[in-house]
């Protein structure tokens, strides 16, 4: 390589490594022998010019291939690009390492961090948050200084990176990126055919018709392409197609979160609401036209503009988010109600936040602070060249629907201030009690009572949990951290912090820690390690979705790691919210029933709402049908009436509405506040 490497915008590089199997000195030969095989391939056989995707060598080194630069993909099939070939053919390791630096974010920009002096892989993670990478541990970059060692143009030893006489000479030949992530653009990726056949049909028509997607449980860490690998993998499974207990199983296997059924139910729901796979018989899926093109193309941007042919309010969200006053969650949720036409359900602000983390995983969107947000220049650039949907009023407040429940304004906005007080005192670290207070309110907001202690030879608090059989005492140990993430330090003392108080747990709350402190803890089968911003936005959630002990068991899961805690509080105020949609959609066909004259007495069975659900897209099992009846039924509710001819509604949702209320005020007024355990 002698030309000057200029790598693409930096929105528009990948996050993602490929990492070959077995040691490090193997790499670069596993690699020649991969594309030598593939262009062999391509020599040997005309009808079949590649290997196709069951000969590959594994499930996820093919694509990450791709994003980096070295293959290109035709449907099933893998080929290797220009630039792969002339490096199989030179031999220069220089020739590889322009590829990557080309498409792999922070390539070129870690070498140029290394010329200056050696590192530790540590200090490597700090220099990558100035490119606003938001690593906690030096695993990304170790895969990339794998790489620089496998080519010869780095060292590993006293603990540092040395980059090589190569590496030296190469360095100055690749062009940094930019520091800021909303870099402009250049022109965008033109869309594979059946994408741009999608957004040709979108007419304002077609952007109103779009459904509601209230449930969009993605799995996958936000870093690092993780819930674009999530989606790519649930997409390639379902070529040509997939079961659902094969669907069930992979997404288990590849996800250790993933625990029930009925979470891989919902991961697997919220790829169909995306447009990416459908139903092709009862028992199995394959992936929609648009899906497969993306699965292709593996272009964040196609994918953009397959859920904004499918999901009501998303790229609306990047016009909106320079129109609100303050760019939150429940702002953008607020305006939400000018792209739903009168008496329509609303948008909440958990169906925003898995917008918002979509349009952050594509890189349209970047977060200034813990709980706003801004378009990038890669997203402005994407909405103006995009069909999105005029507000149907842009001034006119909400139209009043007495059939939903409004949001608990008093208690959101109780939730909404102590988590910004809880993330606001994770940073302040001259008052570190502070900190210790607000952690110990948010976790009696969320059912655990307890009380502040503090002291250099106690705790700082104490919580419970459960009543009776399930109840279990938690020691509380808050942790400020100003540059947001708490230094290394010993954890001896927290067993005596337990025995003083006879608890069973710790919780180590902070807003980040060091990389060998989280290790550290996450062993320890007494430690629940916990970020101060995944408590928030539990907070944030309890408003609308109050979660049971059981569901909160999560949060203060000593076997989970930190990082998987938020993605199953999200799961579990998801499955409550499509409890309640499913309550909702329920009265509404029989209240249609009901005022149908044709239809005497208005009785509908299992079988019949089974069947008039899957009309509207909900596919829901008897069991659940019934229990859902069985509570609409129930003699403190009493809005469905049920009798050997099935079901039928005997109340308005508007009286739904009040009684579900007024059994709320009921309690309030016999005995003040239950008492906790």
């Amino acid at each position: 390589m002698e030309k000057m490497v200029h790598p693409l915008a930096w929105s528009l590089r990948t996050s993602s490594v490929p990492k070959m199997s077995g040691p490090v000195s193997g790499w670069e030969s596993q690699l020649r022998n991969l594309i030598s095989d593939l262009r062999n391939s391509a020599d040997g056989r005309a009808q079949d010019p590649t290997l196709p995707v069951e000969d590959r060598p594994s499930s996820r080194i093919l694509p990450d291939l791709v994003r980096a630069g070295v293959l290109s993909r035709a449907e099933d099939r893998f080929l290797p690009t220009a630039s792969a070939l002339q490096w199989l053919e030179s031999g220069d390791p220089c020739d590889l390492i322009g590829i990557f630096h080309r498409h792999i974010r922070f390539i070129g920009e870690l070498m140029g961090a290394l010329a200056e002096q050696p590192a530790t892989h540590q200090e490597l993670v700090d220099t990558a948050r100035r490119f606003r990478l938001p690593w906690d541990s030096p695993g990304p970059v170790r895969d990339r200084t794998n790489w620089l060692r496998a080519l010869g143009l780095a060292d590993l030893f006293d603990g540092q990176v040395h980059l090589t006489a190569a590496g030296q000479q190469i360095r100055p030949l690749l062009v940094p990126g930019t520091q800021e992530i909303d870099d402009e653009p250049g022109g965008l990726p033109t869309p594979p055919p059946p994408v741009a056949m999608l957004l040709k049909r979108l007419d304002q028509q077609a952007l109103q018709d779009r459904p509601h997607a209230s449930a969009l449980y993605v799995p996958g860490q936000q870093g690092d392409d993780g819930r674009l690998e999530a989606l790519r993998l649930l997409t390639e499974a379902a070529i040509p197609s997939i079961t659902d207990d094969a669907f069930t199983a992979l997404l288990q296997e590849a996800f250790p979160g993933i625990k029930s059924a009925s979470s891989a139910k919902s991961a697997r729901e919220a790829a169909k609401a995306l447009g990416l796979i459908r139903r092709d018989s009862s028992t199995s899926w394959t992936a929609t036209e648009v899906g497969a093109a993306w699965v292709v193309s593996t272009e964040p941007l196609d994918l953009v503009r397959i859920i904004q042919g499918h999901v009501l309010y998303f790229t609306e969200i990047l016009h909106e988010l320079d129109t609100v006053t303050t760019p939150t969650v429940a702002s953008l949720a607020n305006r939400a109600h000018a792209y739903t036409a009168p008496g329509g359900r609303r948008l909440q602000t958990n169906s925003i936040k898995a917008r918002l983390d979509l349009l952050l995983a594509c890189g349209l969107v970047a977060k200034p602070s813990s709980t706003t947000y801004r378009v990038t220049a890669l997203g402005r650039a994407f909405r103006a060249a995009t069909p999105y949907m005029f507000p149907l009023d842009s001034t006119a407040p909400p139209e009043p629907d007495t059939a939903v429940v409004p949001e608990p304004k008093a208690a959101a906005a109780k939730g909404e201030a102590l988590a910004s007080e809880l993330e606001s005192a994770a940073y302040e670290s001259s008052s570190p009690e502070r900190l210790e207070r607000a952690v110990i309110a948010v976790l009696a907001y969320l059912g655990m009572p307890g009380h502040h202690i503090g002291g250099p030879t106690n705790a700082d608090g104490v919580v419970r949990v459960g009543v009776g059989a399930y109840r279990r005492v938690l020691t509380v140990e808050a942790k400020t951290s100003a540059k947001g993430r708490v230094v290394y330090q010993s954890l001896s003392r927290l067993p005596i912090h337990r025995a003083k108080v006879g608890a069973d747990l710790t919780l180590l709350v902070g807003p980040g820690f060091d990389p060998r402190l989280q290790e550290e803890a996450d062993d320890d089968p007494s430690i629940a390690l916990v970020y101060t911003g995944t408590l928030a936005e539990a907070v944030r959630a309890q408003a609308l979705t109050p979660l049971t002990p059981a569901s909160l068991h999560p949060l203060i899961d000593p076997a989970l790691p930190a990082d998987q805690r938020d993605d199953l509080l999200c799961q579990a105020q998801q499955d409550q919210l499509r409890h309640a949609q499913l309550e909702r959609v329920l009265l509404d066909i029989l209240l249609i029933e009901a005022g149908d004259p044709l239809h005497e007495g208005a009785w509908l069975e299992v079988t019949d709402l089974r069947r008039e659900l899957r009309t509207r897209g909900e596919r829901v099992d008897a069991d659940e049908v019934t229990s859902t009846l069985a509570f609409l039924a129930s003699a403190r509710l009493a809005v469905v009436e049920r009798s050997s001819r099935g079901y039928r509604a005997i109340a308005s949702a508007h009286t739904a509405l009040q009684r579900l209320e007024g059994l709320g005020r009921q309690w309030l007024h016999l005995g003040a506040t239950p008492t906790q355990g």
